[in-house]
């Protein structure tokens, strides 16, 4: 019998079904943010994306970022399998065999922490310091107090920096202040979420949020304190040597939304607001990281 015209053969579907668990085991898309956070570090300490270095760099960061994610998700499947949003995982679903995940996400943490060692050491320990710090300090964390958001903000601010060193191994000023940037946005970015799923964090066994009475009030004050300080400290930034004239304006347009819709979420909390500014705290990472490239690549 002739094969229907059009139909994908078995093998082709087999492979690009199998490619597509273990990206979601890796969490591509979110690995691909802290890719791109490590290489506007590097952009921004005089790198070239169009060299080995840059090609180096991309790489070992994505697969150290997909390494821990996957092993996140290796580490927390119960808790997974108990969540709706988290339910229909590779692994919580069976789709992946626990120690072929495992195993995958071992490579591709030691892939990335190898080619990042190849640029410099400090580059590496970098890496390795963010990776565990992770998986051994901020994944437990979770389980036990809010304050891992605090922690888990840490892993997030560092590989802007990772970049920065692996192309000279020194940190510059500006790497210090974009770090210090990220680590803010995170606070708000997170607990946005957080307020956004209390129910299936919860569900979870997750304790995301401050463990009082008043958790709400205290949530949401804390969302609106750091978005302040992101957008004070993201409009002093062109003063360390951070950015020019197209990231300050960036900056100052969405560290304003941001406020804003922290102080909308702060006057009366809904899903909805939550949302919002979870939506809001996406598009300011983005079009800021973006206006950093964009300012260097006009001075250059």
């Amino acid at each position: 019998m002739n094969r229907a015209i059009g139909a994908t053969p078995p093998l082709t579907h087999h492979l690009k079904t199998r490619t597509c668990l273990y990206l979601q085991l890796g969490k591509a898309r979110l690995s691909a943010m802290v890719t791109f956070s490590a290489l506007t570090g590097f952009v921004l300490a005089g790198g070239s994306l169009f060299s080995l270095r840059g090609l180096c760099l991309l790489l070992g960061s994505q697969l150290l970022a997909m390494g821990a994610n996957g092993l996140n998700q290796w580490w927390e499947a119960d808790r997974d399998a108990r969540m709706l949003r988290t339910r229909a995982r590779p692994l919580t679903t069976g789709q992946l065999a626990r120690q072929t995940a495992l195993t995958a996400c071992l490579l591709w943490s030691a892939t990335g922490l190898g080619l990042l060692g190849s640029l410099h050491l400090m580059a590496a320990a970098l890496g390795l310091f963010t990776w565990y710090s992770y998986l051994f300090v901020y994944t437990p964390m979770k389980t036990r107090t809010s304050l891992a958001v605090l922690a888990g903000a840490l892993t997030g601010a560092l590989p802007p920096m990772m970049g920065w060193v692996a192309l000279n191994g020194q940190l510059g000023l500006p790497a210090w202040v974009l770090g210090c940037l990220l680590y803010l946005w995170q606070i708000p970015h997170f607990l946005s979420l957080a307020c956004l799923y209390e129910q299936d964090y919860r569900r979870g066994g997750f304790k995301l949020l401050p463990d009082r009475p008043d958790r709400s009030l205290a949530t949401r004050s804390i969302i609106l304190v750091f978005s302040i300080a992101l957008l004070v400290i993201s409009l002093l930034a062109p003063v360390l040597g951070l950015g020019g004239k197209l990231y300050l304006t960036t900056a100052l347009a969405c560290g304003s939304l941001m406020v804003w819709r922290a102080c909308q979420l702060f006057n009366c909390f809904s899903r909805n607001r939550a949302r919002q500014l979870f939506l809001v705290s996406l598009l300011y990472l983005s079009l800021v990281l973006l206006a950093l490239w964009a300012d260097v690549l006009w001075q250059g």
